[in-house]
């Protein structure tokens, strides 16, 4: 008989909303308890719905159920934001890379000057060295193979060139 009466007093304690109080202290704590707020500061008593939902009898409308979370957007799908950023970083990349092929045009132009530059000085030096008429078949052997091997690299730095330019034109000339 004791365990029905308290079951039927559990069932009816569960079913109805609680009272809970908020205490606040003289040094601003806050408490929750289920009695009155002694020597508290302030009192505020609150209404506890079990699981959220008030019971159908208290007459109380139940809660409208919150909406559903939004579903995330799929992965092909980018905010502008984010498409307006991989548009700015991909032209910044765009720009980085013509910038390489117009360091490499220069670095090669550049050799090309230095090597045409070094050939006048060798010329300069022999010339130096071989200064009487004695010596001109000998000035005229170091001229042939100076001319010779400046002509060989010659070769390789105007195909350097090309190539660079080449490459140049070509991304200048692809869509970006």
């Amino acid at each position: 008989m004791k365990s029905r009466v308290i079951l039927l007093l559990l069932a009816a304690h569960a079913g109805a909303a609680l009272a809970q109080y908020k205490c606040t202290a003289d040094d601003g704590t806050i408490t929750f308890q289920q009695s009155p707020c002694f020597g508290a500061k302030a009192e505020e008593k609150l209404t506890v719905v079990p699981n959220g939902h008030p019971p159908a009898a208290s007459g109380v409308k139940p809660a409208a159920p919150p909406p559903p979370p939004p579903k995330p957007a799929p992965l092909a799908v980018h905010t502008a934001a984010q498409t307006a950023d991989q548009r700015l970083l991909a032209g910044y990349e765009r720009l980085h890379e013509r910038e390489r092929y117009v360091q490499e045009l220069k670095a090669a132009q550049d050799a090309r000057s230095q090597r045409a530059a070094q050939l006048q000085k060798d010329i300069a030096a022999a010339q130096a060295r071989y200064v009487n008429l004695v010596e001109a078949p000998a000035l005229k052997d170091a001229l042939a193979a100076l001319n010779g091997r400046y002509a060989a690299m010659r070769v390789i730095d105007d195909d350097r060139v090309r190539q660079a330019e080449q490459a140049l034109a070509q991304w200048d000339d692809t869509p970006h």
